[in-house]
C-alpha cells in the first residue's frame, strides 16, 4: 500500500497539499522512538512494539491528526555498519506503519552520518514523508528545518 503524500515543503515550511495551506508544526504529535525498542540485536526487530505505534497512529488517523517520528540513538551509532543498521532499522519501522496515514514523516537525528543515506533508503518505499531537522545546514527538498 502506497500512500499518496498530503504534505509538500516549500522554503523549509510544511504544506498540505490539498489547499497549499501552511501546515502548523506545533500541531505534530511528537513520537519518540528509541532505536533499542525497535531492534533488539542487529537486525532482529520488535514487532509487539512496532504494532503498538502503528495502532496508537492509527487513533491519529481516526482524529485526522499527524506526527514526526523521533527516532532515537541510543545504542552507539559511530561506524558504517551501525549506521546502516540504524537506518534499516528506522525503514523497517516505516513499513510497520505504511498504511498510517497520520505519519507526516520522521525527525533526522543529529548523530546521522548522512541525514541524505536515511531519506533515500526511506523513499524508495515512503516517498510521501517529510523530513524535520533543527540542522540549518542541511539543504533537501523534502526538509523543514524547525
Amino acid at each position: 500500500m502506497k500512500l499518496e503524500p498530503l504534505f509538500t515543503v516549500k522554503e523549509n515550511k510544511m504544506f498540505c497539499i490539498k489547499d497549499n495551506s501552511e501546515f502548523d508544526l506545533n500541531a505534530l504529535h511528537k513520537i519518540e522512538i528509541k532505536w533499542s525498542q525497535v531492534e533488539l540485536e542487529p537486525e532482529s526487530y520488535n514487532e509487539e512494539f512496532l504494532a503498538g505505534l502503528r495502532d496508537q497512529l492509527k487513533v491519529l488517523d481516526e482524529k485526522n491528526e499527524f506526527a514526526v517520528l523521533i527516532p532515537v540513538v541510543d545504542k552507539p551509532l559511530e561506524n558504517a555498519e551501525q549506521n546502516e543498521f540504524f537506518i534499516n532499522a528506522f525503514n523497517h519501522t516505516a513499513r510497520r506503519v505504511k498504511d498510517c496515514v497520520s505519519v507526516a514523516g520522521f525527525e533526522l537525528p543529529v548523530q546521522l552520518a548522512s541525514a541524505d543515506d536515511f531519506i533515500d533508503v526511506l523513499s524508495v518505499k515512503h516517498a510521501q514523508y517529510i523530513y524535520f531537522t533543527k540542522d540549518k545546514t542541511i539543504q533537501n527538498k523534502s526538509i523543514v528545518i524547525y
